[in-house]
């Protein structure tokens, strides 16, 4: 059985997620960070869209 990737992951999950791929790039300024899965080649980002929360808020991770 394929697993479908999912469309969108916020917070924990989206971290956890994450731990799966690797990192290419971190942008300081807008605090996204470019992530890659190797098995699929599918590219990746995480950012904070609740800016306006005390540390961003939750992360979102979300392909490109």
């Amino acid at each position: 059985m394929i697993e479908t990737p999912p469309r969108e992951l916020s917070g924990a999950a989206a971290v956890e997620y994450a731990k799966r791929l690797r990192k290419v790039s971190v942008n300081a300024q807008t605090w996204e960070v470019e992530y890659i899965d190797d098995a699929t080649g599918q590219r990746w980002v995480m950012d904070y869209p609740q800016s306006e929360l005390q540390g961003g808020g939750p992360p979102r991770l979300r392909p490109c």
